[in-house]
C-alpha cells in the first residue's frame, strides 16, 4: 500500500496483555526505573491500587498499531509528531487494545493525521494520542 491508499477512516489495532516483563524491559532500555512501576506498596502510596505500568509502555502499543496498520514490505511509516495524554492507570495483567485511525491527510507532505487510543479490557480509555505520520513507499 502507499499514501494514496490510506483514506480518512482507515484504521487498525494491536492488542497485548501488560506484563511485569514489559516494565522491566522498558526500564532497561529507557533508564526509567521509577519504583511505582515495580512495587505494589509504592503504587498504593502514590494513590493507585498497585504498581502501574509505565505509560510509555502503553504508548508503544500505539507504535505497534501504527506499524501493523500502515507499514508493509513496501511501505514505511515514520512518526513526525505526537501528543499523548495518559488518562487512567494500567496494571499488570491488563489487556490493552491500541487503535489508530486516519482522521486527516496532508497531501503536500504525503502525511496522515492519526488518532490513537488505548483501551483496557473493561473498555476504559487509558491513553489518547494524536500523531502526524509520513508514509514512504519503496
Amino acid at each position: 500500500m502507499k499514501y494514496d491508499d490510506f483514506k480518512i477512516g482507515y484504521k487498525g489495532t494491536f492488542q497485548k496483555i501488560v506484563t511485569a516483563e514489559d516494565n522491566r524491559l522498558f526500564a532497561e532500555i529507557s533508564g526509567d526505573d521509577n519504583p511505582v512501576h515495580f512495587d505494589d506498596a509504592v503504587g498504593r502510596r502514590a494513590g493507585f491500587l498497585a504498581r502501574v505500568s509505565n505509560g510509555f509502555v502503553q504508548e508503544s502499543r500505539l507504535a505497534g498499531a501504527l506499524v501493523q496498520t500502515f507499514g508493509s514490505d513496501n511501505t514505511t511509516v515514520v512518526a513526525l509528531e505526537k501528543s499523548t495524554r495518559f488518562l487512567k492507570p494500567v496494571y499488570m495483567g491488563d489487556e490493552i487494545t491500541a487503535s489508530v485511525e486516519v482522521v486527516g491527510r496532508i497531501e503536500s507532505m504525503c502525511a496522515l493525521k492519526v488518532k490513537g487510543i488505548c483501551v483496557n479490557q473493561h473498555g476504559e480509555q487509558v491513553v489518547d494520542c494524536d500523531f502526524t505520520v509520513k508514509i514512504h513507499a519503496s
